[in-house]
């Protein structure tokens, strides 16, 4: 699903693209549980996004203590490169000691493409500490558009909303705003528990009830 919402934004016609969480989330970076089939593909899309230039993915910053104590010595409406996606690509195949983070668990061949994915596409992709507010988010962007697409992020949480421009304290969230109505819409017209609903109905049809073994049997009664 996180694979198809980043194909469908891909290819939608527009100049930017917002997105929320990494551009390579955890999941696609281990490939779902099937990386042989899987990487390609996501590579591929991620790629797309890089190619594109124009594209901000916005998170929630890093427990990280050198990143928070960065954070602390940032103002509202500053910002901060910290690395390139090569690091935290590098990170996640080989572990990291420091934060306790292990490595993934790849054959060779998915290590292979793996590290060839971060060879080509790492370098072309900055992580940057942002504030619109109190709170530091993490962007990552095309490296040669990083200002572009800090401006970008400090529009949409602050001018968008009808907030001052210098991210005074009148600034509480701090948040891109159509991420924000993104979700809201994507919650309202279509629920989670719609989208569960309509998954395990049709399981039950295929006659897979071992998919929903562990189902409350309270929500099965008619």
């Amino acid at each position: 699903m996180l694979f198809g919402e980043r194909r469908l934004l891909m290819n939608h016609t527009t100049d930017w693209r917002l997105l929320h969480g990494e551009l390579t989330l955890h999941e696609l970076r281990t490939g779902a549980g099937r990386p042989a089939q899987n990487l390609k593909p996501t590579f591929d899309l991620i790629n797309q996004y890089i190619e594109s230039e124009k594209f901000l993915a916005v998170s929630e910053a890093s427990d990280d203590i050198d990143i928070l104590n960065a954070a602390i010595l940032l103002q509202g409406g500053e910002y901060i490169v910290i690395r390139s996606m090569t690091e935290t690509l590098t990170n996640f195949l080989e572990g990291d000691a420091e934060t306790r983070q292990a490595r993934a668990n790849f054959v060779k061949p998915d290590e292979r493409r793996f590290r060839e994915f971060i060879a080509q596409a790492g370098p072309k992709v900055s992580v940057v500490l942002v504030k619109a507010g109190p709170k530091p988010f993490l962007l990552e962007c095309y490296a040669d558009r990083v200002e572009e697409a800090v401006a970008m992020f400090l529009t949409d949480s602050l001018w968008t909303r009808g907030l001052p421009r210098d991210a005074s304290a009148f600034t509480v969230r701090g948040f891109p705003f159509h991420i924000d109505l993104a979700d809201q819409v994507a919650r309202t017209l279509f629920k989670g528990s719609d989208f569960r609903n309509f998954v395990e109905s049709r399981l039950f049809d295929l006659g897979i009830e071992a998919g929903v073994f562990d189902i409350d049997p309270r929500r099965t009664r008619v």
